[in-house]
């Protein structure tokens, strides 16, 4: 349960919780530094995306990867 609890107080996008941004909880409101860095996973996805048509054929339509096959 504990670990079900804190699993809901990481944000999805970022991976942080609110209580370590929040000095009122021990936490630095500078905790963190932003910096860029490529995914090329998830470039590889954006680029097969651009390929999906709108419109009612690309509802709910996924793009996963998966290992490339040994040739």
């Amino acid at each position: 349960m504990a670990y079900h609890a804190y699993q809901r107080s990481v944000c999805e996008t970022c991976g942080t919780r609110a209580a370590e941004w929040d000095e009122s909880q021990d936490g630095d409101r500078f905790a963190y530094v932003a910096e860029p860095y490529r995914c090329v996973g998830c470039e590889v996805i954006e680029m097969e995306r651009e390929h999906i048509p709108d419109g009612p054929d690309a509802r709910g339509l996924k793009i996963g990867l998966r290992p490339r096959e040994a040739s």
